[in-house]
């Protein structure tokens, strides 16, 4: 997932919940230290910059949003440079005119006779270190829904692998898991896996590349992007409950480089229900056929915090979000921890107000929990 450019995060997050890390221990004469910003994955020029920006001490929440917005995962602050050289979107690409690129949720391609191809490819690597099956599992799950947020039906996945050297004890503890986390959760959606590859090298102990990739096939005139314009509009969130899994993943975990010691932190990571995401696969389809999309996003690493951000810096204006509506797998989420969370199988999308009865009978009609949690 791309990031949204944070002058144009959210223009306010209300809450009766109490915010909790703003209760840290302060030594006066030590600025640096009066958050938990190195927690999460922030450096003391960041969390400096932070404050200039706003002026202030930044509250819990504008803390949580800026950790993984200026995440490695969300900014690409130390590949940035190298992905400059890529910013001009070719119109024609040997296999076809390319009809979206770059700042998008993936790559389309047309294919002749009115129909486009989608696809996209990322990593699930540190995650899928950590926990084997749930790291692959979820990043299959990710890029489906990138897809999905296209405006296209998901048709196959593929997944390149690389290892540690074979006879590696940690070979044999991550590959298992990771197998099967791809193989699971693509079985549970239906969706064949055409393609693949396992790569064995030393390079790669202690750190597996987990590559998965999706492919979609849409009609041109089916397209959707992340972007949406008009005063007024409402912001559904629907599809699974927001829990405690994955909080920070992006911010600490992705970010963190793997030495004799491990990572600093390692926060958990997040948990798949490919039955849901099938429902939400279906759902979303058949709402996309109605018409009753402005604009859409998939919630996958920075959860609501990249979700809200990118549609706002898409649009033409600010965005109001009301956390206390958004549907809890745990109540005991503090504001920052709901912002944080990556919790899987949601989605977001845009909807212009005489349309919202409509959004929410459809997501009635699949079972998918929806609510208006900002505008």
């Amino acid at each position: 997932m791309t990031a949204g450019r944070l002058a144009t995060v959210p223009e306010t997050v209300s809450t009766a919940r109490q915010v909790r890390l703003d209760t840290v221990a302060v030594a006066k004469d030590d600025p640096h230290h009066e958050q938990p910003w190195a927690d999460l994955g922030l450096k003391a020029d960041e969390y400096q910059r932070i404050r200039e920006i706003l002026g202030r001490r930044p509250t819990s929440s504008e803390l949580a949003m800026y950790s993984v917005m200026w995440s490695e995962h969300c900014s690409y602050k130390s590949s940035k440079v190298h992905l400059k050289q890529f910013s001009e979107i070719p119109q024609e690409t040997p296999a076809g005119k390319m009809l979206a690129g770059i700042g998008e949720n993936a790559g389309v391609i047309d294919v002749g006779q009115g129909y486009a191809v989608t696809f996209k490819v990322e990593s699930h690597n540190h995650p899928s270190y950590v926990e084997p099956y749930q790291g692959a599992a979820t990043g299959v799950g990710g890029i489906v829904r990138d897809i999905l947020a296209m405006g296209a039906r998901p048709v196959a996945v593929m997944d390149p692998l690389r290892f540690g050297p074979l006879d590696a004890p940690d070979t044999h503890r991550v590959l298992p898991g990771i197998v099967a986390g791809v193989g699971g959760y693509g079985n549970c959606l239906g969706l064949p896996n055409i393609g693949g590859e396992a790569v064995f090298d030393e390079t790669y102990l202690g750190n597996p590349l987990v590559n998965a990739l999706c492919v979609g096939v849409l009609r041109h005139e089916d397209l959707h992007l992340a972007k949406a314009s008009g005063v007024g509009n409402q912001v559904i969130l629907y599809g699974a409950r927001t829990g405690g899994d994955g909080i920070g993943g992006v911010s600490v975990l992705a970010s963190e480089t793997f030495d004799a010691d491990g990572p600093a932190k390692r926060p958990s990571v997040q948990v798949g229900d490919p039955f849901m995401e099938k429902l939400l696969i279906e759902c979303t389809l058949e709402i996309f056929a109605a018409g009753l999309v402005a604009g859409i996003q998939d919630l996958g690493g920075a959860g609501l915090s990249c979700a809200t951000s990118e549609l706002a810096s898409a649009g033409d204006g600010g965005m109001h979000v009301e956390l206390d509506r958004v549907p809890l797998r745990d109540s005991t989420l503090a504001p920052e921890e709901i912002l944080m969370s990556e919790s899987q199988e949601r989605m977001m999308a845009v909807v212009e107000p005489g349309d919202v009865d409509a959004f929410m009978a459809i997501c009635a009609k699949w079972d998918v929990e929806a609510v208006v949690g900002a505008r």
